[in-house]
């Protein structure tokens, strides 16, 4: 074997999982799991930025800010062991769909307990009154709560790459964590100065979107025209 030849290997085997990522983008089924993508970087905008922001600005002491982002992590653990055992019962559809509901319970809670300019406020102090009396114990339930949603639509996307892109998971998950990563940059251009309704309308609809191009595609998968790369598993 020639060294050209095998520099040319070489070169065909660090393009194909690009050329794969690029075919997988084409796809209808990759297609409606766009949205999906799209809210799980935005929502992880908020729930690493803005959500402890908030939390600083509303709250005296420093170490509120440390209970919240231990309260999500909390909810991202139990997520683990609560949607990994009810999407052999509900489906993944399901666990999206119980995610969704999580989520509009938050933003609801986040839009009547927090001060309207708590994440865009230069002064080290929000000025706005909220609706209730911002408490710390509500906060803290509402960083479980994002825990909970966020690792629900993750299971359940993970679940789905593995399952329809068996063969070629890699590229797939590439293009996954991709969009995510973009959409979640693109967040931080308006999260230092959009109002707080504003940001959680945005993740309100992009979950609802999100919710149905999933269950759709979980649920009616032949009504979905699906153009994938083939791939013989290796023997």
């Amino acid at each position: 074997i020639t060294s050209s030849g095998i520099n040319a290997e070489y070169r065909e085997g660090v393009l194909q999982p690009i050329k794969d990522a690029l075919s997988f983008c084409c796809s209808w089924q990759m297609g409606l799991l766009y949205m999906p993508f799209i809210f799980s970087g935005v929502s992880l905008n908020f729930w690493s930025s803005v959500f402890i922001t908030i939390i600083g600005e509303v709250f005296p002491k420093r170490s509120y800010i440390a209970l919240g982002g231990i309260a999500t992590g909390i909810g991202e653990i139990s997520a683990g062991f609560i949607w990994g055992r009810l999407s052999t019962k509900i489906g993944r559809h399901g666990g999206v769909m119980c995610s969704t509901v999580i989520y509009c319970i938050l933003y609801y809670l986040a839009f009547i307990s927090f001060p309207f300019d708590a994440a865009t406020t230069t002064s080290g102090k929000a000025s706005d009154v909220p609706i209730v009396e911002s408490n710390l114990y509500l906060t803290l339930v509402m960083g479980v709560l994002l825990g909970l949603g966020d690792g629900g639509f993750n299971v359940s996307i993970f679940a789905n790459l593995s399952t329809v892109f068996e063969h070629k998971p890699a590229p797939a998950f590439a293009v996954f964590k991709f969009v995510q990563s973009l959409m979640g940059a693109g967040a931080f251009l308006y999260c230092g100065t959009l109002l707080l309704p504003y940001q959680l309308l945005i993740l309100a609809v992009t979950c609802l979107l999100a919710c149905f191009t999933f269950t759709y595609l979980e649920r009616f998968p032949q009504h979905v025209l699906i153009v994938l790369p083939t791939a013989v598993p290796d023997e």
